[in-house]
């Protein structure tokens, strides 16, 4: 059996590994629209969590399968339509993640300086589609992350954190640069709901209200729950030593008051807040504040609404960034539910269009990761729903649901794609784009793990050197 799994991320890898251990003789080909794999790992984890990278090797030992190819620098959709796809493999899953972001929907959003939080972060940790974005670091003091997730407390820590300390990350070149002259003292993360909402995790909130010379402000009232909120708290474990923390910060905050010794950098945690419009400042077209709703919340622990109060506060600040989802986009010929911007499936197979979980399926097409689930989870989460797809893909073979006729696999898409000019990078490729990135941070000697190439041309060079 030949199997294709567009997008070399967490899902496509933990797919592949399933295949692989319990399918003998499967071939599996990872298609990556990059010259480089790992996906979000590589382009997605903040440079200062090098340890959360360390899920690398296990992709690298998948990539060692003798019968696993990395077929890097491949557009589906562009250099080959999934309908060629499904005639040169068996099987072909679809796991490219979510490519694009979610809207605010408010006045202002397209003034200079308001961006999506993955286009920062991907401009960041040095992702080619992103090294243009150029935001304005000096344009003011003042930055506002929009929303209460994992994300947003990144940003505010690459923005608030010493230059020093970056120097020692894979951090890319270009934004190290920008960063040392940022004017960016303060950062605010917004949430239009309480702090019983916040997505953050108790980890994620622990390093960055404890980083040094770095102030943290809450308001008490906006730290404050009902009845439904403080119920619910008590009754979550994980919430409530979250909730503890926040209090325990403000606790503290509140105590250091009368400390006049001077403290560099401020991140503010605001909740109950909603953004209605971004404003224009007196440079014409760019971020010059944001106006948001005050709000109080309505209904059960498992659906509260935030309703406006009547009350609004103008914020200044000179950049917005918005953390507030991801949504996947379809390809030709792919079923796909623009209510959900998933794929409809049945554990792991897609649905025909129209047909709802345990109807009929396109035979040999699946899908898998946030394509399948929506923008949800950690690395780790793709671990069971990769499983569940290599499970289906492997009954289906078995049950005789598969066309079992041979078919080129690899062989055949690496002919197209030659024979359309498009220059492909496999897995030799991309050991020399690792080994020179690993070899220009050796040469700074700054103990950095890598210095990351930023631009697709230097990296097919890298690929195609000797």
């Amino acid at each position: 059996m030949k199997v294709g799994i567009v997008g070399s991320g967490p899902a496509g890898f933990y797919t592949a590994r399933t295949l692989l251990k319990k399918f003998p003789g499967v071939e599996v080909d990872l298609l990556e629209m990059l010259p480089t794999p790992y996906g979000l790992v590589r382009y997605g984890v903040a440079p200062d969590h090098e340890d959360t990278r360390n899920v690398i090797s296990e992709f690298d030992n998948v990539l060692s399968f003798p019968n696993c190819r990395f077929i890097g620098n491949v557009h589906v959709g562009r250099d080959v339509s999934l309908a060629e796809l499904q005639s040169l493999y068996h099987a072909v899953v679809l796991s490219y993640g979510a490519s694009a972001d979610r809207d605010l929907g408010i006045p202002g959003e397209d003034l200079e300086g308001s961006f999506s939080a993955r286009a920062f972060v991907n401009w960041y940790n040095g992702h080619p589609h992103y090294a243009g974005l150029k935001p304005d670091l000096q344009g003011g003091d003042t930055a506002v992350v929009v929303g209460n997730g994992n994300v947003a407390i990144d940003i505010a820590r690459i923005l608030l954190r010493s230059v020093d300390e970056l120097r020692k990350t894979d951090l890319a070149d270009y934004a190290l640069e920008a960063l040392a002259e940022s004017k960016i003292r303060k950062v605010h993360i917004v949430g239009r709901r309480g702090p019983a909402q916040a997505a953050w995790t108790t980890a994620e909130l622990r390093e960055v209200t404890g980083m040094h010379g770095t102030r943290v402000v809450m308001r008490r009232e906006e730290l404050e729950m009902d009845a439904v909120d403080a119920q619910h708290v008590q009754a979550t474990r994980a919430l409530k030593r979250m909730v503890a923390l926040l209090d325990q910060v403000q606790t503290k905050h509140e105590k250091a008051d009368q400390d006049t010794s001077p403290l560099q950098r401020e991140l503010n945690l605001r909740f109950l807040l909603s953004p209605t419009e971004i404003v224009e400042s007196e440079r014409k077209g760019h971020v010059g504040g944001m106006k948001m709703a005050r709000n109080r919340l309505e209904g059960s622990a498992d659906r509260r609404k935030a309703v406006p109060t009547g009350e609004e506060e103008l914020l200044d600040c000179a950049l917005v960034m918005r953390s507030v989802g991801y949504r996947s986009v379809p390809i030709e010929g792919l079923p796909f539910s623009t209510a959900s911007h998933t794929v409809p499936h049945s554990a792991g197979g897609v649905l025909r269009e129209g047909e709802t979980v345990g109807g009929n399926r396109v035979a040999g097409l699946y899908v898998s990761g946030w394509l399948k689930r929506g923008p949800t989870g950690i690395i780790g989460s793709n671990i069971g729903d990769g499983q569940i797809t290599a499970t289906t893909i492997m009954q289906d073979w078995e049950d005789g649901n598969l066309d079992t006729k041979a078919k080129d696999g690899g062989a055949g898409l690496q002919a197209l794609l030659k024979e359309r000019g498009v220059m492909v990078v496999a897995k030799q490729g991309w050991k020399k784009i690792e080994r020179i990135e690993r070899e220009r941070a050796e040469s700074e000697g700054s103990g950095k793990p890598r210095r990351k190439l930023t631009s697709i041309l230097s990296m097919l060079d890298a690929a195609d050197a000797a």
